[in-house]
Parts: structure tokens; C-alpha cells; sequence
């Protein structure tokens, strides 16, 4: 009996760590399998932002008809060089492609403030390449109504408003191909 009397110091500590372990125990079995699921420590791209990592992943996606010649990503701004490879072309495919690359640009890519493009024709012979068509477009500047007026465009030029808009430069070789007067 003297020995229990001495311990009894001694079975206060190991019955309230018995009392827990049983208390987790239980908390844990009550825990259903769905919320003891694994949880990724990083979300995955969303394709929200465009990045050094996914640029050429994003460009490859894009559903264009002239080929990307080059390509950057600087701080915020996404210069392209498309190629214009193949005669004839209509200026409705060149239409398309502008506007599938402003909506990636300002609609698809929130991260996307400023899209230097330049379309250029390529002399299959030479090599050389020449300037046709070049927009600086700034997302402060943007106009969703800008890119539906550009869908519509068959075969007519380009507004004045899309011009000054979209810091259109259309130099005197684009004129005299695709411009009839």
C-alpha cells in the first residue's frame, strides 16, 4: 500500500497522457477520408499570367494561320514577329491572327500590359524580311470593342479608330498589298 502512496505522483502524468492519446484517437477516426485528402503546396498554372517558363508553351497553343518568326516576354510586354511566308495571302487570315493574338494578349493573359507586334514578309529567295504591318497595343488603352470591330473587318481596311487604338503603323508595302483604292 506504501508503494502506491509514494507512486501517486507518478499516475497523474500517465493517465492525462492516456486520456489524450484516447481523445486523438477518437478526434481522428471521426475525421471523415475526404477531409484527410492530400493538398498540392503550389497551385498549378492557371494560364491567367504569361512567364519566361510558358511562353513558348502558350505561343505553340495559339489556333494561327502565319508562323511566329519570334518571340519575348520583357517585364510585362510580349513581342511577336509573324511571318509571312506564303503568297497569296488575305487579309482576312492577317485579321484573324492580329486578333487572336490582341485577345490572348489583354483578354486570356492578365499580366500582359504592352504587345509590340510586327508582321513581316520574307523574301523566300533572299531571306530578307520586310516590314508590313506593326501594332503597339497597351493594355491601359484597350477596348474589348476594339477586337469585336477587328472580327468583323473582311476585306475593308482598318478603321481609324482601330489605327490610332492600336498604335497601327502600316507601312507603304502593306498599302499597296492589301490596301485597293
Amino acid at each position: 500500500m506504501k508503494f502506491f502512496t509514494r507512486s501517486s505522483g507518478l499516475w497523474a502524468p500517465v493517465f492525462i497522457t492516456i486520456l489524450f492519446l484516447v481523445l486523438l484517437t477518437g478526434l481522428r477516426s471521426g475525421i471523415s477520408s475526404q477531409e484527410l485528402r492530400s493538398v498540392s503546396a503550389f497551385q498549378p498554372h492557371s494560364g491567367t499570367e504569361l512567364s519566361d517558363e510558358n511562353l513558348v508553351d502558350e505561343l505553340r497553343a495559339l489556333p494561327l494561320n502565319l508562323r511566329i518568326g519570334q518571340a519575348d516576354w520583357d517585364n510585362g510586354a510580349l513581342y511577336l514577329d509573324m511571318r509571312i511566308a506564303e503568297e497569296p495571302l488575305s487579309i482576312e487570315t492577317l485579321y484573324k491572327d492580329l486578333a487572336t493574338i490582341l485577345s490572348f494578349s489583354f483578354e486570356d493573359k492578365m499580366n500582359v500590359n504592352r504587345l509590340l507586334l510586327r508582321f513581316e514578309a520574307v523574301d523566300p529567295w533572299s531571306q530578307s524580311r520586310y516590314l508590313i504591318l506593326a501594332a503597339n497595343a497597351r493594355r491601359s488603352e484597350w477596348d474589348h470593342g476594339m477586337l469585336e470591330e477587328l472580327k468583323q473587318l473582311k476585306n475593308e481596311p482598318f478603321s481609324e479608330r482601330l489605327v490610332q487604338g492600336l498604335h497601327l503603323t502600316l507601312t507603304n508595302l502593306w498599302k499597296k498589298q492589301f490596301i485597293h483604292s
